[in-house]
This record gives structure tokens, sequence and C-alpha cells, in this order.
């Protein structure tokens, strides 16, 4: 990818063209391949990742045993550096959802760096504070929306920003299996096939092989109940 050309809301698309070029030196090159894990929960940090292609999946497991999916990360986003920072074990494993191309940068290598780069560290402060927004979001929508409007908010959040044309060019793309949006949307499997069907007979998305196709994004914003003066 072109160093002008990442995510806006990444690290990476946050950073002037100086310090991009100095993150992008730092670390090996690695691939990972499609479900593989990158990031174990409880493990020490003795690295940080950094996305430069693909999607990945931050997955807790809970006292329970249940796995829950908390969050979607992509190119430009830096994974596992609030236990770097800290020198605490993983929260959270990281899964590759498609085949991911990254570099592992060894925490005194990220830390070093961020010493000396005011502009990384001010750029990861607002990519940590946007998370932040975007869990206290969810929060009140997981008390006060109904499951199908989650659905589609998350629906439109994840394509939004990740969402890649098919070859065909209709629409947008994600990488998610209906289990991944439920457990994103705090809701139960039936809820997301449920409103699935609705959105797809409302002409709003098209249901894939472990993929989700978002065809109309303002068809989706009126199932989320969201007008076009309300960003999400």
């Amino acid at each position: 990818m072109n160093v002008e050309e990442w995510p806006p809301g990444s690290l990476l698309g946050l950073l002037g063209r100086r310090n991009k070029e100095a993150l992008l030196a730092l670390g090996m090159p690695i691939n990972y391949q499609a479900h593989q894990r990158i990031v174990r929960q409880g493990e020490s940090a003795q690295h940080t990742v950094l996305i430069l292609a693909g999607l990945v999946k931050i997955v807790v497991d809970t006292e329970r045993g249940k796995d829950v999916v908390i969050a979607v990360r992509g190119a430009g986003d830096l994974l596992g550096e609030m236990a770097a920072l800290e020198r605490r074990p993983r929260s959270a494993h990281v899964i590759a959802c498609v085949p991911v191309q990254a570099k592992v940068i060894h925490s005194p290598d990220l830390v070093e760096f961020l010493e000396r780069s005011p502009e990384t560290c001010l750029a990861l402060a607002k990519v940590l504070s946007e998370r932040l927004r975007g869990s206290d979001r969810r929060g009140v929508d997981l008390i006060a929306c109904p499951a199908p409007v989650r659905i589609a908010r998350t629906l439109l959040e994840v394509t939004r920003r990740w969402g890649e044309s098919p070859m065909t060019g209709r629409g947008l793309g994600i990488p998610l299996s209906q289990k991944d949006i439920a457990s994103l949307a705090g809701t139960g499997l039936s809820s997301v096939e449920k409103a699935f069907r609705l959105l797809e007979e409302a002409g709003a998305l098209d249901r894939l092989y472990r993929r989700v196709l978002v065809t109309d994004l303002s068809r989706l914003r009126r199932f989320g109940e969201l007008s076009d003066e309300i960003p999400y």
C-alpha cells in the first residue's frame, strides 16, 4: 500500500509522511493465513503487530468458556500496544479473518520509537480515544437499542471502514460470519439471521459464505435508525 493511502482512522493514517515511513521501517515482515491466531490471550507481550493488509478480529475468552468478538481491525492498525506499554499479559486473541500482511515490532523498539516521536504518541492517543468512544457507544446501544438496530449499526461501522468491493463491483463485502456479527452486536445468532432476512428483503445486503455483501448503505442506515445528520 502506498505510504499516503492508509485508512484515515488508523494509526498510519494519522501520521505525517516522515513518522509513517519511520514506523514502517521498524520490525520484520510476516504473513498470516486466514483464521490463523496472531496473538494469544494471556501470553506475555514481547511484540506488537502492525497490520499492512487484511482484516483481523479481536476475540476474548470469557470465564464461562464463550468466545466473544469485541472488535475488528485492519490495515494501518497497531495491535498489542497496550500489553506492550503496560508490560502485562495479552487481554485478547487476535485472529486473521483473511490472509494478513504485517510487521512484527519488538516491544522495546516500539517504546523507544514512541519516546522520540511525539507525533506518533499523539496519534496513538487519538486511536485509543476513538476506540474508547466506540466502546461507550456500543454500550449505550446495547441498553437502548433493539437487536435489529444494533446489528445494522454494527454492519455499517465495519463496512464503512473495512468493506471491500468484490470483483463484480457490486456492494461492499466484509469477511465476517453471521456468528461474528452476532458477537459484535451483543446478540444471538437467531437475531442476526432474522435481521439479515429483513435486510435482504429490503435490498440492503446479500449473504455469502463467511462473508456479508452490503449493497445499499443508505437503506442500512435507515434500518439502524440513523439519519444523515447522525454519524456512526
